[in-house]
């Protein structure tokens, strides 16, 4: 049976295989994707420009440079890039991801007249002024210099510059402070920071020259994958009953994401997130943590990665179901063929 496999596979991850699968991608992550990362997009002779805002990067932190072609004209990118915010826009990434919070982040796919005004002092908000209370009231990045067409440069987010190629083409490069050389920085902060930055730029990109993020067809599939691993937990845990109460825990992650934001694939997404590791547990016990500790790094490095991880991550759920209920029919047939064959046998 299908789960008599998965039980074997999960109980076969020992915790100490499974740690020195982390570490090898954690060494793989300092080696090469770190830096790959870290002046994603740019030339070398971009990385070394001197643009503006650089004079407010304090001597000694040194600065990343990242970069990405876009086929529209200046003013048309400026208008996109202009409009960003909580409030506004959105950021043209994962709202799935900010909304996990409650954020109340949507992303526009127009150019809105009334957003484009930005002055120095005004705000890219990143969550509600009265989130929390007065939590989210200078919750931002506040601009420090504004030239319409060329350069918005925001605190701690840096530099906007938009170089024109030719007519119809842009190079937009955004550059920042480099992470302080710690551990902590460079190996949670750093990419939590690309995991927005890259999205939003391909999303820009994206909406600036008209296209869409991903082929319809693949994001048809994906949502479905998205939304038939969600009933995939919720029956898993309503089919037994001692499961059944630990069921709130996966639903009160999807409420802030629920009730704060009204977002759906956000709520689902904090679902998921929450009950595939509580099934795992109360399924396979302490067998399950070398299990976990891969998909939590197969999750992250697709997040930094995949150009369109919303996509990825469906398809992935979508390729898994697949897989299982195709192991369940031919376990099936296996058994009605096993009976079909008893029965056509004489008896003696």
């Amino acid at each position: 049976m299908l789960h008599e496999k998965i039980f074997t596979i999960i109980k076969a991850v020992r915790v100490r295989y499974a740690i020195l699968i982390v570490l090898l991608l954690v060494a793989v992550y300092w080696f090469e994707i770190h830096p790959w990362m870290t002046n994603w997009g740019s030339t070398t002779a971009e990385q070394q420009m001197a643009l503006p805002g650089d004079e407010l990067i304090p001597d000694g932190i040194g600065y990343s440079t990242k970069a990405i072609t876009i086929n529209a004209a200046p003013g048309v990118v400026w208008q996109w890039l202009v409009q960003i915010g909580q409030d506004r826009a959105g950021y043209y990434t994962y709202t799935w991801l900010e909304n996990l919070v409650g954020a109340d982040i949507h992303n526009a796919n127009e150019i809105h007249p009334e957003w484009q005004t930005l002055a120095v002092g005004d705000m890219w908000r990143v969550v509600p002024p009265d989130y929390l209370g007065d939590v989210g009231k200078d919750a931002g990045f506040r601009v420090l210099i504004s030239e319409p067409g060329h350069t918005l440069v925001l605190e701690m987010m840096g530099a906007f510059v938009l170089i024109p190629v030719d007519e119809n083409t842009t190079r937009l490069l955004v550059r920042g402070e480099a992470a302080p050389a710690n551990v902590m920085m460079r190996s949670v902060v750093e990419p939590v920071v690309f995991t927005m930055v890259r999205p939003m730029l391909l999303g820009l990109k994206a909406r600036a020259e008209g296209l869409p993020d991903a082929p319809i067809i693949l994001t048809a599939i994906a949502y479905l994958g998205w939304a038939a691993a969600g009933i995939t937990v919720a029956y898993l845990f309503l089919s037994q009953r001692r499961r059944r109460y630990w069921l709130a825990l996966p639903v009160i992650a999807a409420l802030p994401a629920l009730l704060m934001a009204g977002d759906v694939q956000a709520a689902l997404a904090a679902f998921l997130a929450a009950g595939i590791p509580v099934l795992g547990f109360l399924i396979f016990g302490r067998s399950f943590w070398g299990t976990f500790l891969i998909i939590a790094s197969v999750v992250l490095l697709t997040l930094l990665l995949a150009p369109e991880a919303t996509t990825a991550i469906g398809l992935a759920f979508a390729v898994l179901l697949l897989i299982g209920l195709a192991t369940t029919v031919a376990g099936r047939s296996k058994t009605v063929d096993g009976a079909a064959r008893q029965l056509a046998t004489p008896t003696q």
